[in-house]
């Protein structure tokens, strides 16, 4: 603090207020018998006086802002360590007030109180709301009805309270367009973009953003199940709604995200998927042209995903016979793998090396070129249309079931590990993040390993015992006056093939 006029050596009580813009019951204060942080003050006869370097120290050490300045309460600003002007939110606490309707019958409470909210245009306007507070009949007093109504103001006269905002959910779904969706891959894009489209926009768009709660998001969920939508489908739906409202979360539009609290409705019954078996696969691939031929087997030895059959001839690695995925294409568009480390290598056998080769030789093809190309040999084949028009037309003619390109790899993940593939390996190969999802989503139960499950437990109790009892006849005649413990030893021994009958158990 600080002033234009020097200060005298000696400052009276007068001096000091007009020096430093105090008030003179400031200075009594300070200078009175037990005050508390006193004011350095020189006995002079009766009056007060005070040394101006001693004064202007004690302000100096008490104050952080420069002396004479004086913070504005008017303006809502203050300077901050003098770099410049930061807004200050002035605290508000409300309590709103009530009246009694009795215009209408029965009568009800009525509550008033105003809330800030944020406008599209980022302006905050403050507005009067109405609440009904419930009828006379259930809330008997005045004193009730506050109460009802303070329980509505505990979050606006919260000291982290932010005003929400007026923004549609049409009209943020714009935005998360913009920021939140190039930020993700290109089938996930893909699959976004027609979940807003379909789904979401229809339902939600007029709807403002920190209107829509648990009951609404839940209300949705249910009306697509009564669609007949299936679980997959609708749990995905609400994987992408939670993400539209955790990016709201995140750019401030709203406080918590309601998806989170909704039930999906019970999971319900499904037939699993018939897989071909490699006659059938075998016969698919021989009736399809090249190099669909290749693509369709290719899919099935190594487990890519068909967006990943984007490959190069550059990508295959003779020498470490490795075919590597390093790219991965979906409608047009070039993005990277969908995998926890990126690009990974496929291990292959010289069989299979040597396969890759001749179909290289037959198309005359570089190492730039692309190993499943377009008709006009310019980028990767579109396996979301081959699929359709292709492959699944040549599999319904020879009778085969219903092939995809994900059941595709649900075959190679089946009998890897019915072959006891180590599960790491069969990981890496799937390009899976976590090891359990191939025993969860992928692993068929081959006829073959069903029969094995039959045969041992069938065996050690209902097989094992009537082929005991057979024992038990034949071993009777054979034992004559011996005891009953030496005929089950024997029937026991010829059942499990380890020897005669007659020979008795230790200790007996």
């Amino acid at each position: 603090m600080g002033s234009s006029t020097t200060p005298q050596p000696l400052l009276t009580v007068k001096q000091l207020c007009s020096y430093y813009n105090v008030s003179s019951s400031w200075v009594y204060k300070r200078t009175k018998k037990g005050a508390i942080d006193p004011l350095p003050v020189v006995p002079v006869g009766s009056g007060l006086r005070f040394d101006s370097e001693k004064i202007r120290l004690y302000f100096a050490a008490r104050q952080r802002a420069r002396e004479g300045a004086i913070l504005s309460t008017s303006d809502g600003n203050a300077q901050v360590n003098g770099k410049g002007n930061r807004s200050l939110t002035r605290r508000r606490f409300q309590t709103g007030y009530v009246r009694l309707r009795e215009d209408r019958n029965p009568a009800w409470w009525e509550g008033f109180y105003r809330e800030d909210i944020v406008t599209d245009s980022g302006e905050v306007v403050r507005k009067r709301r109405t609440v009904n507070l419930g009828l006379l009949s259930d809330v008997p007093t005045k004193r009730a009805a506050q109460r009802k109504l303070g329980t509505i103001l505990a979050e606006i006269n919260d000291a982290d309270y932010r005003p929400r905002s007026t923004t549609t959910f049409r009209g943020f779904v714009q935005k998360y367009r913009e920021l939140k969706m190039p930020t993700k891959k290109g089938t996930t894009q893909h699959g976004y973009e027609n979940n807003l489209s379909v789904h979401f926009l229809p339902f939600f768009g007029d709807l403002q953003l920190a209107e829509i709660n648990t009951e609404t998001v839940q209300a949705f969920l249910n009306h697509k199940a009564s669609e007949g939508k299936a679980f997959n489908t609708l749990k995905n739906l609400k994987w992408g709604l939670s993400s539209v409202f955790a990016a709201a979360i995140k750019y401030g539009y709203i406080k918590s995200n309601p998806v989170q609290a909704a039930d999906l409705p019970p999971e319900e019954v499904r037939e699993e998927q018939i897989l071909p078996k490699s006659v059938e696969l075998d016969r698919l691939i021989a009736a399809l042209p090249e190099p669909l031929s290749t693509a369709v087997w290719l899919c099935a030895v190594t487990c890519v995903r068909p967006e990943e059959l984007a490959f190069k001839w550059s990508d295959l690695k003779v020498d470490t016979k490795q075919l590597w995925i390093v790219r991965a294409v979906n409608r047009g568009k070039f993005h990277t793998p969908k995998y926890h480390r990126g690009n990974r290598p496929i291990q292959l056998t010289e069989a299979d090396v040597e396969r890759l080769l001749a179909l290289k030789r037959l198309k005359k093809a570089g190492n730039d070129d692309w190993m499943f190309p377009n008709s006009r040999n310019t980028a990767p084949i579109r396996h979301e249309d081959i699929l359709g028009r292709k492959i699944q037309p040549a599999a319904d003619k020879l009778g085969l079931p219903h092939i995809t390109w994900r059941l595709l790899r649900h075959w190679g993940a089946t009998h890897m590990l019915a072959q006891k593939v180590p599960l790491k390996a069969a990981q890496e190969r799937l390009g899976h993040s976590r090891p359990d999802l191939i025993l969860r989503r992928y692993a068929h139960l081959l006829q073959e390993s069903a029969d094995v499950a039959a045969s041992t437990l069938s065996l050690m109790v209902g097989g094992k015992s009537a082929a005991l009892d057979r024992a038990m006849q034949s071993c009777l005649p054979e034992v004559g006056s011996q005891t009953a413990a030496t005929a089950f030893d024997s029937a026991l021994q010829v059942v499990e093939g380890v020897g005669g009958a007659g020979q008795n158990r230790t200790g007996e």
